[in-house]
């Protein structure tokens, strides 16, 4: 763990230097603190640090770290952020419950759409709802239009505010559907599994499995071996993979899932499925750069300990591998579509994926300052717990590629063999063959199912419309 303080001495050096006789007031004192912990860790891991070292030379225990960090992140010649993800949090534990699926919840996924062309109103379409969420026992499902949230109609002005602190926010909203019923949902702390739907169809000379996957979380390795194993036993040998809505996760989960589609010989030869591009400083430490598939995969339990998964009984190896992508399909999506790539036959339907190539680390001030405990003083350590408590920092890392160092979603996203817009107003939900990404899948690999086309207008999606952030994430410990 010596490698979480490679460049402690200078930034700590640097930092005092801006105020001889050091912080004073609790005030500065939580300044400083977690100015320190955010200063070192993306000195020692950013990605970019040569190309922001002027900006990044400029810190001091000063700034605000949240406001910091967004003003030195890598950028293009016009100052727009090419690193788009890198941040400070103050809510450590809010964040990082929003990346392993275990967060106070609605349990309600939704897209924002104009309500007619005059682009004068705006609705929450519900795209899917998570098992045994409050949204799902309320009865909520796929295609419901929401018209009103706590009695407050959405406009371009209004909107934002209103998505975050009351429909992703909150603890009880009251909603309002198109249809007239009104519906109240108190939310819950909760676990959003991400395995949803799965399905096996059979065209009498093949069959085909689907499955929705919504995030790489470590909870749902689990539960991917027990669905990849029942594909494999009825047979199954096409795959429809469903990450229309997947914005990525733990880069561990998607190695795991990676190696149950591989060809065997790959998995049980440990080829190449991905490598990483770091910093310069991280390369002379030799920090991994190469993910391997495998039978077996470490798998964090969320308590510091390790689980050691065989997957042997659910290597699917399928010849054929359909992925429904979309624009909110990113970071662990892409790098899983990218790494399998050179491996697989596949076809990607649907539109281009969001664009994030790059993997982070998420580490709270705890972490490092435990981890660092041993080079800094008795004091130093203390107080730094006492006032950075609750803080964290999710720092880009690596550029992640395919065996060949090539990263297909580098810059803006990977684009799809068939273009088809997901429409959550179809009539159907996730899983039926008549829905429409995946009845189109289902064509493509032969299976032809009846469906009677939508009779709703076509939705015209909010440009820039909040949605969860993109994550791939190597956690810190190995």
């Amino acid at each position: 763990m010596k490698k979480t303080v490679i460049l402690l001495s200078a930034a700590l050096a640097f930092l005092t230097g801006c105020h001889r006789q050091g912080p004073e007031t609790p005030e500065q004192k939580g300044l400083y603190y977690v100015n320190y912990f955010a200063y070192n860790m993306m000195a020692t891991y950013y990605l970019w640090i040569d190309e922001i070292s002027e900006a990044f030379s400029h810190w001091s225990y000063y700034d605000n770290p949240i406001e910091k960090v967004k003003e030195i992140r890598y950028k293009n010649e016009k100052g727009e952020d090419i690193d788009k993800w890198t941040r400070v949090t103050d809510d450590y534990a809010s964040f990082i419950g929003s990346v392993s699926g275990n967060t106070k919840s609605y349990g309600l996924d939704y897209s924002l759409y104009y309500t007619d062309n005059t682009k004068m109103g705006i609705c929450a379409v519900v795209r899917f709802t998570y098992a045994d969420s409050p949204a799902e026992k309320a009865g909520l499902k796929r295609g419901d239009t929401i018209l009103k949230i706590n009695g407050k109609t959405m406009t371009e002005e209004t909107y934002y505010d209103i998505v975050v602190n009351e429909l992703s926010g909150g603890d009880h909203v009251l909603l309002t559907l198109n249809d007239g019923r009104e519906i109240s949902l108190t939310a819950v702390d909760m676990y959003e599994n991400p395995v949803g739907r799965n399905e096996i169809f059979d065209t009498g000379s093949k069959k085909i499995g689907y499955l929705h996957y919504s995030s790489f979380t470590m909870d749902s390795c689990k539960d991917l071996q027990t669905v990849f194993h029942n594909f494999k036993e009825n047979g199954v040998t096409e795959l429809i993979l469903d990450l229309r809505y997947n914005t990525g996760g733990y880069s561990a989960t998607e190695a795991l899932l990676a190696s149950m589609i591989a060809p065997e010989k790959d998995v049980t030869g440990k080829s190449v499925f991905t490598t990483e591009v770091h910093n310069e400083k991280m390369s002379e430490e030799n920090e991994d750069s190469e993910t391997r598939f495998s039978t077996t995969h470490g798998i964090s339990t969320g308590t510091g300990s390790i689980t050691i998964m065989n997957i042997s009984d659910a290597l699917l190896a399928p010849s054929k591998v359909y992925f429904l992508v979309s624009g909110s399909s990113a970071s662990a999506s892409e790098s899983l579509i990218g790494g399998l790539a050179p491996y697989i036959d596949m076809t990607l339907i649907g539109t281009k994926t969001y664009g994030k190539y790059c993997s982070g680390l998420i580490v709270s001030s705890k972490q490092w300052y435990d981890a660092a405990k041993s080079e800094i003083d008795e004091k130093t350590y203390d107080e730094g717990l006492r006032y950075s408590d609750n803080w964290g920092i999710y720092v880009m890392y690596g550029r992640f590629a395919d065996k060949d160092g090539k990263t297909l979603s580098m810059p803006d996203g990977i684009s799809p063999d068939i273009v088809l817009e997901d429409n959550p107003l179809d009539g159907y939900e996730l899983g039926s063959p008549a829905e429409t990404m995946l009845a189109k899948a289902l064509s493509l690999a032969g299976y032809e199912t009846a469906r009677e086309e939508s009779t709703s207008p076509a939705a015209i999606p909010v440009p820039g419309a909040p949605v969860r952030e993109g994550f791939r994430i190597r956690t810190l410990a190995r």
